[in-house]
């Protein structure tokens, strides 16, 4: 029993180290470089570290964006409908890019390889849409 509980101690905490591994690993990764890994689990787990990297910089452009408009707040015409629509269109947003990549994933077989790296390069593309969409937002 003792030597169960050891094992499964060790298999936690080399599982984490290994996620930070991971990070560093994949730090300038891109789609391209990405798709010229070996198939493997290192194109999946580079694909998962792109669509939260795009993620990240997607809600910090959002809240640049929440910013400027609070900076430029004398000049608008309806500063709080403003604020709420584009707060509304964010959540909106959200859950579309979500359900739409889930749907292509969904064309592959569930749970698969290909199901995972289709989800996550559709998420990346996606974020990178929305993160121009918010840096050419004009007041």
């Amino acid at each position: 029993m003792k030597v169960l509980i050891m094992a499964a101690l060790i298999f936690i905490f080399s599982g984490n180290a290994l996620a930070d591994n991971d990070i560093t690993f994949f730090k300038n990764e891109t789609l391209e470089t990405c798709y010229n890994k070996r198939m493997s689990p290192a194109v999946q787990n580079c694909m998962i570290y792109l669509s939260d990297k795009k993620k990240q910089d997607y809600e910090k452009e959002f809240k640049l964006l929440v910013k400027k408009a609070q900076e430029s707040k004398n000049e608008f015409h309806n500063y709080n409908e403003f604020m709420k629509s584009i707060k509304s269109s964010k959540k909106n947003w959200d859950s579309y890019i979500k359900e739409e990549c889930l749907a292509q994933a969904y064309l592959d077989e569930n749970d698969s390889f290909a199901f995972h790296t289709d989800r996550n390069v559709c998420l990346i593309k996606g974020y990178s849409e929305r993160i121009t969409f918010y840096k050419n937002y004009q007041f």
